[in-house]
């Protein structure tokens, strides 16, 4: 019973074992394809198991997938294991080595997140569905501070871990593992695309003779007796969230 027991554990951990490996060897190349993979698959389970969607929105996964790829795969790669090595020492020399990993969370997290991490994927997804980047960092700055909560509340203790204790090679791979929760919420709550015809019935703003200002919205119809057809938004971040 015992060798079985064994047995067991060595073909659980043998997988495992082969990705630390491979990691070793090729550190970059299993980061971005790791990140690839997983972000793809977290829109997925997203989509399917948690919105229960009857098709999946491929635009949209290609969307997650291109972001998996050039943002959360090539850019942290180099980030993490480039640039945030050469800054350890002389973070090291002012708060010690225990508080690099803190010291590397806070730039992570408030420095690198709202202003590089989140305008690109909002960028990314609103030239997908036809958007101006004005409109696109519009939405960002509306959705900010929904998503750094959210962000902040998975990933601050997540990045924690990671700067204080992962090996080097293995830290792309242990944020895209934490990172598929994350990118599930993300997806949930900012992964659909708005098109240009759903963004031709957008908010105008009426003002009554007694200056008091009201909101409608409206959208085109052939002509003035159809009715007007309802907006679609994003709807409001009600979590909080995972990285990438």
């Amino acid at each position: 019973m015992q060798r079985l027991s064994q047995r067991l554990t060595s073909l659980l951990w043998a997988p495992l074992r082969a990705y630390d490996v491979a990691a070793k060897k090729n550190p970059a190349t299993v980061g971005i394809m790791t990140t690839l993979i997983k972000t793809s698959a977290a829109d997925v389970f997203a989509q399917k198991i948690v919105e229960k969607r009857e098709e999946i929105d491929w635009r949209r996964n290609a969307v997650f997938g291109a972001f998996g790829f050039a943002y959360l795969g090539v850019w942290q790669y180099y980030l993490y294991t480039n640039v945030f090595t050469r800054i350890t020492p002389a973070i090291q020399a002012v708060v010690g080595p225990r508080g690099v990993g803190a010291a590397l969370t806070f730039i992570d997290q408030c420095i690198h997140h709202p202003v590089l991490y989140f305008p690109c994927f909002y960028l990314l997804r609103g030239g997908m569905a036809g958007e101006a980047p004005a409109e696109s960092l519009g939405k960002y700055k509306v959705d900010a501070w929904e998503n750094m909560k959210a962000l902040w509340a998975v990933w601050v203790p997540a990045q924690l871990v990671n700067f204080s204790v992962v090996p080097m090679h293995l830290r792309i791979p242990f944020v895209a593992g934490v990172s598929f929760m994350w990118t599930v919420i993300l997806s949930c709550l900012r992964g659909a695309l708005e098109p240009a015809q759903a963004r031709m019935a957008e908010s105008v703003t009426v003002y009554a003779d007694d200056g008091q200002q009201r909101h409608h919205h409206h959208a085109a119809a052939r002509n003035q007796q159809q009715p007007a057809a309802p907006a679609t938004s994003v709807p409001a971040a009600a979590k909080a969230g995972a990285e990438l």
